[in-house]
């Protein structure tokens, strides 16, 4: 049964691969090995019913990456909208993170005080936490406890201004969970972004997605545009 089971966890590996492969290149070469490779293991099986092992095991790799999109909204109390709440979705991923926290703040105010203190005991847990920060200056008091639990778990980055144009600004609101789940929204991390105004975003399931947000911040890191504090 072991045996078995290991044999099953390979293709699913070389499966999975394939898949991805295909997704980025558009060759279904590796299918070919792949076919070839399951005859040789079941050798009691037709072509067709290796066939449909192959077809099932894509469908299943399919289903589990497909990608996903809901709204989410910022509203008074007193708005009866059926959506997910912006503070509701923010504190539920990163309470959920396991892997990484990649956040983004335009203007964090000691609303947001409960939520640090979340993402100063995932980093403590070995959860990777990298905090985009837009005027440290501005918000230092807010953040002082933070900066003082920095480590390589918890890294923080502060938005190079422009000389020439001083009203330039990290402006986005984004959360990146595990590399899989992103919100991209227009509420800042402050009472009204979660609470008083009306804002709203979208909660994106997807690994393609999460994975360009987090290269395009890389890349930014790579120019300059961010300075590790």
């Amino acid at each position: 049964m072991r045996n078995t089971s290991i044999k099953i966890d390979y293709f699913v590996g070389l499966i999975a691969d394939a898949v991805r492969d295909y997704s980025i290149r558009e060759n279904d070469e590796i299918f070919q090995s792949i076919i070839i490779e399951l005859k040789k293991h079941f050798e009691n099986c037709s072509e067709e019913e290796i066939m449909d092992i192959l077809s099932l095991c894509v469908k299943m790799y399919s289903l589990e990456h497909s990608e996903s999109a809901e709204l989410v909204i910022t509203s008074p109390d007193s708005f009866k909208v059926k959506s997910r709440k912006t503070k509701d979705v923010i504190y539920s991923l990163v309470k959920e993170a396991t892997r990484s926290i990649t956040i983004t703040g335009y203007s964090i105010s000691d609303f947001f005080t409960e939520m640090l203190d979340v993402i100063i005991r995932k980093s403590q847990q070995g959860v990777y936490v990298t905090l985009y920060v837009n005027d440290l200056e501005k918000q230092k008091l807010v953040l002082e406890r933070l900066l003082a639990y920095k480590s390589k778990f918890l890294r923080i980055y502060e938005y190079q201004k422009d000389s020439e144009d001083k009203m330039a600004a990290l402006h986005a609101k984004i959360l990146v969970v595990d590399k899989k789940v992103s919100l991209v929204s227009s509420a800042n991390l402050s009472y009204h972004g979660m609470q008083g105004n009306i804002e709203m975003g979208i909660l994106l399931k997807s690994e393609e997605k999460a994975k360009q947000i987090e290269e395009l911040l890389k890349e930014l890191k790579r120019m300059k545009v961010f300075s590790q504090i």
